[in-house]
C-alpha cells in the first residue's frame, strides 16, 4: 500500500469516528491533528515539532526540519471558524474570514504573528475537523490578509476532496511548494523575467584567441605536470614538486582555525591521525604498510577531492619511504577512469598486479616455472592421486592432466594472483602494498563497495591495503553504512598551499625546458619556441610569487583543491582574455610585465566563452534568482556570511542547519528560496553540508564561499561577467542591462547594474550578516580605477582612429 492509499484509508477512518466538540485543545492535538499530520499527510516524526519556542512563544506544530515549511495553530474543537453562511471547502479570499468575526481575525492574527516571528511562510489553522491555510508573507504590495486562503469545512470534506488535499498538504506536497504557489497568485513565485543572455543570439559563444594563444593552450598542461597521468610521474617529478600537506595559507579568507580542524568537526567515530608530521611521514603510518598484512585491515586515507592524497601516497612509497620499503612492491588501483561498476573491480585489480609484477620486476605470474613453483603442494598432491600411476606407464597424457590441473588454477585468475603474492613473499621476503586510488571521485556508494573490496583484500591477501575516501563518505558510511562494521586505521590528508604546488610546477617545467630544450610529449610545429616558454612561465613565477592579489582569488576559489588550483592556470594559460603577445613584447623591450588580476578573473568567468554561461563557469551568479522576489538576488551571499560569521564561533567551523535557516527565514526568505540556494552553493563548493541523520545537518563555510560574498561581489570584471545572467525585475533597469562591448559601455552598464540592485536591497542600515552598503563602497573604489582605464583605451582608440575593441 502506498503513502497516498494508506493516507486516505487514515482520513476515512478519522472522518468516521470525527471530531468531539468537548475535545480541549490537548486532547484535540493528540486525537485528530496528530493523526491528520502523521498519519494522513504522511509527515515523518522528525518533521513535526510540537511546542517548539520562538522568541517567547511556543508553537503547537513546526512541520519541516531544518527549513520550517509551515506552522500550525490548533484550537480546541469547539472553536470553529465562523464561516459566513454559503461559504464551502475550496479557495476564498482570507478576507471572507478574517473580516467576518473578531474571533477570526484574532486566531489569524496569532498564527500569523508566529510564522512572522519564525520566518516561515504557510500558517495552518485547525480545530481538528476545519482548515485553514493562508500565505504568511507576500512579495506583490498585498497584505497576507488580502490573499487567498484554502478552507476545509470539515473532515467529510477532506475525504471528498483527499487529492488535492494530499497534492497541497502532504509532506511532499508541500515540499513541491505547490499550496504556496496556488495562494501567492501575483507573489514571488511567478518566474522571473529571462536575464540578458536569453536575447543574445550566439549566447554563450566561443571566443577564438590567437595562434600563440592556441598553442599555449594546448601545453598548459605539460607547464604543470598534470598528476592525472601516471606516466608522467617521475621520481625526479616527485621529488622536486611534492609539497606538504597541512600548510595553512595566509590568504584564507576563512579563519586559520576552520583550515586547521577541517576534519575535526565531524564524529568520525574513529581515532585518526594526521598522515604527515614536522619532519616527514607519521612513523605510526610506515609502520602499518610494514605491518599490513598481518593487521589485516585497511588504511583509510581522508581527505577532501583535490588535496592531494594521490601524490602524497606516491611520495611516500616512492621517496620519503624507498629505503624503508625497499623490499616492497606497490600496486596503484586508480579509480579515476574507472567505470564505477563494482562488478569489474577484482578483474581490475588482477590486471594492475599483473602488468606491474611484469613490466616492473620482471616477473611473469603466468610463467611455467613460476606456476609449478606456487602449486608445487598441488603437483604432490596430484601426484600421488589418480593420475600417479600415469606418470610411468602413460607419461605423455600425465603430462598432460597436470597441465590441465595448473590450468584450472590459473583461470581462477583472483586466486592464482593471492597464491602467486604469498609464494613471491615466503620465496623472496617481498612485501605488497595495494593502492586504492581516486576512489572519492566516485559515489558514496561505490566507494562502500570499495572499502568492503579493500577490507577483503587486507583481511584474504599478503598485503597492506590503502585506500582514500571522502571525510563527509567515511562519516556516513560509519554511522549506517558498511564501514560501520569495521575498525579501519584511519589518517587525515590536509591540502598544501595551492601557491607552493603552483610554483614548484612552474619550476619544475622551465628546469626541464632549459635543461632538454622542451617539455615531455611537446608537440612539434607550434608558434612558441621553448625560450618563449621559459620567458612566459618566468611571468606566471613572478605572479604567484609576488602577486598577493592573484594568490588570494586562486587559493581561495579553489578551497583547497589543488587540482582546481592547477586547473585555474591551465585555464589562464593561452585564454583567449590574456593578450600573450603583450608578455613576450614587454620582455623584449625589457619591461617587467605584471598578470592584471582582472585577466586572470575572467579567464576564470568565461573559460572559452564569449559570455559567462553559469553552466560551465566554475563560479556562480550571486545575484540569481529562482522567483520574481527582488529581495532574493541577497540570499546566497546572505547565507555564504551567515554560515561563515556562526561558523567561526564554532571549532571547525560547523554550524546547524536549523540555525541558519531560521535566521533567513527570520529575514524574509522563504523555504523554497532557500532550498535552491543552499543546493546551489553546495553544488558549487561554496559551503560543505554534512547530514548527521536524526541529530540534522551541519553545515560550513568553504574559502570560496567566503570569498565570492566577501572579495569578488564587488569586483567589476566579476560583474560584468554574472550581469548576463541574471533576472532584472524593473522594467526600466531592464532596458539599461544591452550586450555591449566596449570597456566604456560595459562600466556604464555594470554601474546601471549596481544601482538596480541598490534599490532591489530590503534592508536599509538594518545590521545583516551580510551588507550591501559596505559592498557599495567597496565598488565605488575600484569603479574609479575602471573609468580610469576606460578613458585611457578611449584615448588610444581616437589616436590610432579606428583600431577594434580593446579587452
Amino acid at each position: 500500500m502506498s503513502e497516498f492509499e494508506r493516507g486516505r484509508a487514515a482520513i476515512e477512518d478519522l472522518a468516521a469516528k470525527g471530531a468531539s466538540p468537548d475535545h480541549n485543545e490537548a486532547t484535540t492535538r493528540r486525537s485528530v491533528i496528530d493523526v491528520l499530520l502523521k498519519d494522513v499527510l504522511a509527515w515523518p516524526d522528525d518533521q513535526v515539532m510540537c511546542e517548539e519556542h520562538v522568541e517567547g512563544d511556543y508553537l503547537d506544530y513546526s512541520l519541516g526540519s531544518p527549513q520550517r515549511r509551515a506552522i500550525l495553530e490548533a484550537k480546541k474543537a469547539g472553536l470553529t471558524f465562523d464561516a459566513p453562511a454559503g461559504v464551502q471547502s475550496g479557495w476564498h479570499d482570507i478576507s471572507t474570514f478574517y473580516d467576518h468575526s473578531k474571533p477570526n481575525a484574532s486566531a489569524i492574527n496569532q498564527v500569523l504573528g508566529y510564522c512572522q516571528k519564525a520566518g516561515v511562510g504557510l500558517p495552518l489553522l485547525s480545530n481538528g475537523h476545519q482548515l485553514l491555510a493562508f500565505l504568511g508573507s507576500r512579495s506583490d504590495g498585498r497584505k497576507p490578509t488580502q490573499g487567498k486562503a484554502l478552507y476545509y469545512s470539515d473532515l467529510d470534506e477532506m475525504v471528498r476532496e483527499f487529492h488535492d488535499l494530499w497534492d497541497l498538504l502532504s509532506y511532499d506536497g508541500i515540499g513541491r511548494g505547490e499550496l504556496a504557489r496556488r495562494l501567492s497568485s501575483r507573489s514571488a513565485s511567478t518566474p522571473p523575467p529571462p536575464p540578458l543572455s536569453s536575447r543574445i543570439n550566439s549566447y554563450p559563444g566561443y571566443r577564438i584567441g590567437s595562434e600563440m594563444e592556441t598553442d599555449l593552450r594546448i601545453l598548459g598542461d605539460l607547464f604543470i605536470q598534470d598528476v592525472m597521468r601516471e606516466e608522467s610521474i617521475t621520481d625526479e617529478f616527485l621529488a622536486e614538486c611534492y609539497c606538504s600537506s597541512g600548510a595553512l595559507s595566509q590568504y584564507a579568507v576563512v579563519s586559520k582555525e576552520i583550515l586547521r580542524t577541517r576534519y575535526q568537526a565531524l564524529d568520525l567515530q574513529v581515532n585518526t591521525e594526521s598522515a604527515r608530521e614536522r619532519k616527514g611521514p607519521n612513523k605510526n603510518l610506515t609502520d602499518d604498510v610494514i605491518a599490513g598484512a598481518i593487521t589485516r585491515r585497511p588504511i583509510v586515507l581522508l581527505g577532501d577531492v583535490g588535496v592531494g592524497k594521490s601524490i602524497f601516497l606516491k611520495h611516500l612509497f616512492r621517496i620519503e619511504s624507498k629505503g624503508l620499503l625497499d623490499k616492497t612492491v606497490v600496486f596503484y588501483v586508480d579509480f579515476l577512469k574507472h567505470s564505477g561498476l563494482i562488478d569489474e573491480v577484482p578483474d581490475l585489480v588482477v590486471q594492475v598486479v599483473i602488468d606491474t609484477l611484469r613490466t616492473e620486476h620482471k616477473i611473469d605470474i603466468t610463467e611455467r616455472q613460476f606456476v609449478r613453483s606456487v602449486y608445487n603442494k598441488q603437483l604432490n598432491e596430484f601426484k600421488r592421486g589418480i593420475f600417479g600411476e600415469l606418470e610411468d606407464s602413460d607419461p605423455g597424457e600425465y603430462r598432460k592432466r597436470e597441465i590441465e590441473m595448473l590450468a584450472s588454477h590459473i583461470e581462477k585468475s583472483y586466486e592464482h594472483v593471492r597464491r602467486s603474492l604469498t609464494h613471491l613473499q615466503s620465496s623472496r621476503g617481498l612485501n605488497f602494498v595495494i593502492t586504492l586510488d581516486n576512489v572519492d571521485q566516485h559515489q558514496a556508494s561505490f566507494q562502500e563497495q570499495i572499502f568492503i573490496a579493500g577490507q577483503s583484500l587486507a583481511d584474504t591477501w599478503p598485503c597492506a591495503v590503502f585506500m582514500s575516501l571522502r571525510p563527509d563518505t567515511f562519516h556516513e558510511s560509519r554511522k549506517t553504512g558498511a564501514l560501520a562494521a569495521y575498525q579501519p586505521r584511519v589518517f587525515t590528508v590536509s591540502p598544501p598551499r595551492s601557491d607552493q604546488v603552483i610554483v614548484r610546477r612552474l619550476e619544475f617545467a622551465k628546469k626541464e625546458l632549459q635543461q632538454f630544450g622542451r617539455l615531455p610529449g611537446f608537440p612539434t610545429g607550434l608558434t612558441l619556441d621553448s625560450a618563449s616558454l621559459v620567458i612566459y612561465i618566468d611571468v606566471l613565477l613572478d605572479a604567484f610569487e609576488n602577486n598577493h592579489q592573484l594568490v588570494e582569488l586562486v587559493d581561495n576559489l579553489s578551497s583547497g583543491n589543488t587540482r582546481k588550483a592547477l586547473d585555474f592556470v591551465s585555464t589562464f594559460v593561452g585564454s583567449g582574455y590574456v593578450q600573450t603577445s603583450r608578455i613576450l613584447d614587454a620582455h623584449k623591450t625589457g619591461r617587467p610585465y605584471v598578470v592584471p588580476i582582472h585577466e586572470f578573473i575572467r579567464a576564470i568567468l568565461y573559460g572559452d566563452h564569449m559570455y559567462y554561461d553559469p553552466a560551465t563557469s566554475p563560479v556562480p551568479n550571486l545575484f540569481a534568482l529562482s522567483s520574481n522576489d527582488a529581495r532574493e538576488h541577497f540570499l546566497l551571499p546572505m547565507l555564504l556570511a551567515l554560515v561563515q560569521a556562526l561558523g567561526e564561533r564554532e571549532s571547525g567551523g560547523f554550524i546547524d542547519l536549523r540555525t541558519c535557516v531560521d535566521q533567513l527565514q527570520a529575514l524574509g526568505f522563504t523555504p523554497e528560496q532557500i532550498d535552491f540556494h543552499l543546493q546551489r552553493s553546495v553544488r558549487n563548493g561554496l559551503v560543505e553540508q554534512t547530514d548527521l541523520g536524526d541529530a540534522g545537518h551541519l553545515v560550513r563555510v568553504a574559502a570560496a564561499g567566503g570569498y565570492l560574498h566577501k572579495k569578488l561581489v564587488s569586483n567589476f570584471a566579476y560583474i560584468d561577467a554574472v550581469v548576463v545572467d541574471t533576472p532584472v525585475l524593473d522594467a526600466t533597469a531592464r532596458g539599461l542591462i544591452r550586450d555591449v562591448r566596449d570597456i566604456g559601455d560595459r562600466a556604464d552598464r555594470a554601474d546601471a547594474f549596481v544601482e538596480y540592485l541598490t534599490k532591489c536591497w530590503p534592508f536599509g542600515d538594518e545590521v545583516v550578516p551580510f551588507s550591501w552598503p559596505l559592498v557599495l563602497d567597496d565598488w565605488k573604489r575600484s569603479m574609479e580605477a575602471v573609468r580610469r582605464g576606460a578613458a585611457r583605451v578611449a584615448d588610444r582608440r581616437s589616436r590610432a582612429q579606428g583600431s577594434g575593441p580593446i579587452r
